[in-house]
């Protein structure tokens, strides 16, 4: 993340633009001539080490009552601007940067979401297993029909059984294409409402939380950086 910090020419304060967001702080007419429109920016790294660099050769930034052009830096700095040495407050950066927003949870999301899909898949897959018994029952009734002859009671008993099978499977392969369906739609529903950035309610898509932590590092709808 790049800090960008100068003067804004119209009101004199101090202009914080981060990802090309712009933040003003201080007081209108409080950051002198002294400070450049572009004075220094602050980069921070992945793992928080943050380095000062003054942008032009002709600003003048301190660090710690030195003049330096590039310098690693930490929060116990003192930070001065210009040859009036304005002094840059911690309180005006951190209220600039974005927010950050815990999406830890959203793990849960997606192992609950996943898992219930998967039940769901699952669930069908065991029926049409079992529906697929029914022919070799009726194979068992036409074989015992023809050694006995069409006569027998067990002939009629597995015939009458396998027609009871054909229908009970026949209705609920029927009632199962809407509940299935109806199951589906509210997990995904479910899904959608909660795999969200906990700022803006930004829908993260059907993305595996693995992928959502290697691939976001702010939330794409309020920018706001993610802590995973």
């Amino acid at each position: 993340m790049e800090i960008t910090i100068g003067r804004d020419a119209a009101t004199s304060r101090l202009n914080i633009t981060v990802e090309k967001k712009t933040h003003l702080a201080d007081e209108p007419m409080s950051v002198p001539k002294s400070v450049s429109r572009q004075h220094c920016s602050i980069n921070i790294s992945d793992d928080g080490t943050m380095r000062l660099n003054n942008i032009n050769p002709q600003n003048v930034t301190y660090v710690n009552g030195v003049a330096v052009m590039s310098k690693t830096i930490s929060r116990t700095d003192i930070i001065e601007l210009g040859s009036d040495r304005y002094k840059l407050r911690w309180d005006m950066i951190d209220s600039a940067l974005p927010k950050e927003a815990d999406v830890r949870p959203l793990k849960n999301v997606w192992e609950t979401y996943n898992n219930k899909t998967k039940a769901l898949a699952k669930s069908t897959q065991r029926f049409q297993v079992i529906r697929s018994i029914v022919p070799v029952f009726t194979m068992s009734a036409v074989l015992i029909g023809y050694l006995s002859g069409g006569q027998g009671e067990i002939f009629y008993i597995i015939y009458a059984f396998v027609i009871g099978l054909t229908i009970f499977f026949s209705l609920k392969a029927w009632r199962d294409i809407d509940t299935n369906d109806k199951k589906r739609e509210q997990i995904k529903e479910q899904f959608q409402d909660d795999y969200c950035c906990p700022c803006c309610g930004y829908f993260f898509g059907f993305n595996d939380y693995r992928v959502l932590k290697r691939n976001f590092s702010n939330c794409p709808g309020c920018r706001t950086q993610l802590k995973k």
